[in-house]
């Protein structure tokens, strides 16, 4: 082990722990993806964060030191370029995220300001979506935020004085999914594993096992407008089965045609539900829809069943009443 390498890990125990706070605001949740488990929105995160006034006041211009006296927010051009900053990343972001970063600050007492650095993001988001009750789900729109530095160094908590929120006006999927207000913060933490080899990185590798970073989620709720489903999946699926029972019209002793019908009707219902399906992703659990339309597509291969035994006791009873009549007519 190298001195440096040493002094590193003594440095790295002597840095105080920053906590800081998360706000997130949904400003706008665009299209919702059930087949893809993604989501479109635009928020704004604001996180937030304690600093040594004199510190900060030693960087400001005379401008800016007299608006901070004043208990007013100043704008600070550049500060991540030379100033400690908590690294936050978004974690459930997929492909190309667009962000817009700023830093202000604000005095809270004699000796503290208050850092906060504002976040705009506008992207994909992936969510995992629970089905078992599809179509009358509720889904949670989250964005994670998490930090790249260990929970050692910063831990990221909900805001305890600025809550999250969201903005159900601007929200276009509102003809399929109904938004509520209420919104969730939770904290976490993601455990990091190493496997490297050598000497200095089998040193990094002890000093950072089982280390955890932050992160906050903050999740808003949507439930499904299920009408849709209930009129075009439900009542189909109903009105087809009801169907099966009609066959019971035509006379025992033709059996075929009661099977034909029995066989259209069940072919019918099981490419309705593979139909019905294509809007959902590849799960390996049963939604309320795919067991009601399972039971159907039973009801219906019970008809069949029942159709066919009822033609063979017809077939067997005459074959054997014909047997009696030819030994008779043999008499």
């Amino acid at each position: 082990m190298s001195i440096s390498q040493s002094s590193d890990a003594d440095e790295h125990h002597l840095k105080p722990l920053v906590p800081v706070g998360i706000r997130l605001m949904f400003q706008r949740i665009g299209d919702i993806d059930t087949l893809s488990e993604k989501y479109q929105a635009q928020a704004s995160i604001e996180a937030r964060w304690i600093t040594p006034f004199h510190e900060l006041f030693e960087i400001l211009p005379s401008n800016d030191r007299n608006s901070l006296n004043q208990g007013k927010s100043v704008s600070l051009v550049k500060y991540a370029d030379n100033h400690w900053y908590p690294q936050l990343f978004i974690e459930n972001a997929v492909g190309d995220l667009k962000e817009q970063i700023r830093y202000t600050a604000k005095k809270i007492s004699e000796d503290q300001a208050c850092i906060c650095e504002h976040r705009d993001i506008k992207g994909a988001f992936w969510e995992k979506l629970e089905l078992q009750h599809f179509p009358s789900d509720m889904q949670d729109l989250t964005i994670s935020i998490g930090s790249m530095l260990y929970n050692d160094s910063v831990i990221l908590i909900p805001d305890p004085f600025y809550h999250s929120g969201v903005n159900r006006e601007a929200f276009v999927d509102q003809q399929e999914w109904l938004l509520y207000e209420h919104v969730d913060a939770k904290q976490r933490f993601v455990k990091e594993y190493f496997n490297s080899i050598g000497d200095d990185e089998n040193f990094q590798s002890n000093l950072y096992e089982g280390r955890k970073r932050s992160v906050v989620s903050v999740s808003c709720h949507a439930a499904r407008r299920s009408g849709y489903f209930y009129w075009n999946g439900y009542c189909l699926i109903f009105l087809i089965t009801i169907c099966g029972f009609t066959v019971f019209s035509m006379p025992p002793n033709l059996p075929q045609n009661r099977l034909q019908t029995g066989a259209t009707l069940l072919l019918t219902s099981i490419t309705f539900r593979w139909t019905v399906n294509r809007s959902l992703p590849t799960i390996s659990y049963l939604t309320s829809l795919d067991k009601y339309a399972i039971i159907s597509i039973f009801i219906l291969v019970s008809l069949c069943i029942w159709h066919a035994i009822i033609g063979a006791i017809i077939y067997i009873d005459d074959l054997i009443g014909g047997m009696k009549a030819t030994d008779e007519d043999a008499w």
